[in-house]
């Protein structure tokens, strides 16, 4: 279950995946807003989804936070998405130098652009609505994955 009692300045390090060495510099990661976990993230179980009315997995966890609220980097890395992403709505996704990609859904007002290099901590834009999941209440929707699969973001922040 995700930990709620982290503060948006807080960080955790997250240690390589097998067979990988990296420094623990490169995973430093911070809590995207300072609200708490509202919806976690779900495996292989399925889960009802109030905005489409259907079941399904939550492949990420909500994070509760104001509207307009400041909304950081949870990791080091290179930005690979600024803009629309379908039914997520606005959405930022960071590569880390693992190969993991962090997509946080609902970051309006992007203040970075594809291709820059963002640090731990640093804001990425401000909260807005997640297109598919916007009956919730404010939240902003943080992913991870890695290749094909989807990774438990609590798990990498402890």
């Amino acid at each position: 279950q995700p930990e709620s009692s982290s503060s948006a300045g807080e960080s955790a390090e997250a240690s390589a995946l097998p067979g990988q060495q990296q420094s623990s510099e490169d995973f430093s990661l911070t809590l995207p807003v300072s609200g708490a976990a509202i919806t976690p993230f779900s495996g292989d179980m399925l889960v009802k989804n109030e905005t489409l009315g259907d079941w399904r997995t939550h492949n990420g966890i909500d994070y509760a936070c104001a509207k307009d609220a400041a909304v950081q980097s949870p990791t080091a890395g290179t930005v690979v998405l600024a803009g629309s992403d379908g039914s997520w709505g606005p959405t930022v996704a960071i590569k880390d130098s693992a190969g993991r990609v962090w997509r946080l859904c609902g970051v309006a007002s992007p203040a970075v652009k594809e291709g820059e290099t963002v640090s731990a901590g640093q804001t990425l834009g401000k909260v807005g609505s997640v297109s598919c999941e916007c009956a919730e209440e404010s939240h902003i929707h943080l992913e991870v994955k890695q290749d094909d699969s989807y990774l438990d973001p609590a798990k990498l922040m402890q």
